[in-house]
């Protein structure tokens, strides 16, 4: 991809599908729609903001939940169904440009007087269906920024895969398609790889959290900050200080200040020695 501003990030996949006939479902196509798995988070938005409103289930017994969500499912349903009998209707249009709330609104505005709700032949546009054909969203803008997640503490914000930090406008998208290698003759699988005795690999390094621990324990009655921990480890700082309060969470550490940390040490046992009789 290649940004307004002059930036370029590539990245490979491996497509796995079962639409298998090449002629109606080109690789390409089924690429370019990749993106659109993240608009699943439109159907949560719909059913928890847009239908209850900001709205918390009002059963307390398991049936009850059950059957409002099954009510909230079908009634998501129907409204899709309606937008979808709409959009083809109108060729060319893309379904993403139909409003869920235009019709959702429309849907009540019907109930009182329960007129116009089914079309009068099979070609009818029903009233929800006029409504969401005459308020069509602006056309999907094709842009990209980096990810961002809202957890300070998450060792996401470490990555970084080129994308800019603002968003930006797409202005040219090209697909590579690379055909995998063909398997073995007779459609016989590929040989598993042999397996490895644990015992002669040797050794495994240290993790990181038993490096900690050692350059802790040589001094355990001190307190360590985390970025004296990653430069004396060589670990970046930030991934070390998520690991950190994790490790404090799960009773690992002790968090004595800001951003430092000392072994949690053992409490001495009680003396066993008593007065001498008298």
């Amino acid at each position: 991809m290649t940004g307004a501003d002059g930036t370029r990030i590539a990245d490979s996949y491996r497509l796995i599908t079962t639409l298998t006939d090449h002629r109606a479902y080109p690789a390409e196509a089924l690429v370019r729609l990749y993106h659109e798995r993240w608009e699943i988070e439109s159907a949560y938005l719909a059913l928890r903001h847009t239908l209850l409103d900001g709205r918390v289930l009002r059963s307390e017994d398991r049936p009850g939940v059950e059957q409002e969500l099954w009510g909230l499912l079908t009634l998501y349903q129907l409204l899709r169904m309606a937008i979808v009998t709409a959009v083809e209707t109108s060729p060319g249009t893309d379904p993403g440009r139909a409003s869920f709330t235009t019709a959702l609104e429309a849907a009540r505005d019907q109930l009182p007087a329960a007129a116009g709700i089914c079309p009068p032949g099979p070609a009818g546009l029903t009233v929800i269906g006029r409504a969401v054909l005459a308020t069509l969203l602006p056309a999907r803008r094709p842009r990209f920024s980096a990810r961002k997640v809202k957890c300070a503490t998450s060792r996401y914000l470490a990555r970084h895969d080129g994308r800019p930090r603002a968003v930006t406008t797409i202005t040219a998208i090209s697909v590579t398609i690379t055909t995998p290698p063909p398997g073995p003759p007779g459609g016989r699988p590929w040989p598993r790889p042999p397996r490895q005795n644990p015992a002669r690999t040797g050794p495994q390094p240290p993790t990181r959290r038993q490096r900690v621990t050692a350059l802790m324990t040589s001094e355990p009655r001190r307190d360590w900050s985390g970025r004296e921990l990653a430069e004396r480890l060589q670990i970046t700082p930030r991934n070390l200080h998520t690991q950190l309060g994790e490790w404090a969470k799960l009773g690992f550490i002790t968090r004595t200040g800001f951003a430092t940390y000392t072994l949690n040490t053992p409490p001495s046992p009680a003396s066993s020695t008593t007065d001498p009789d008298p």
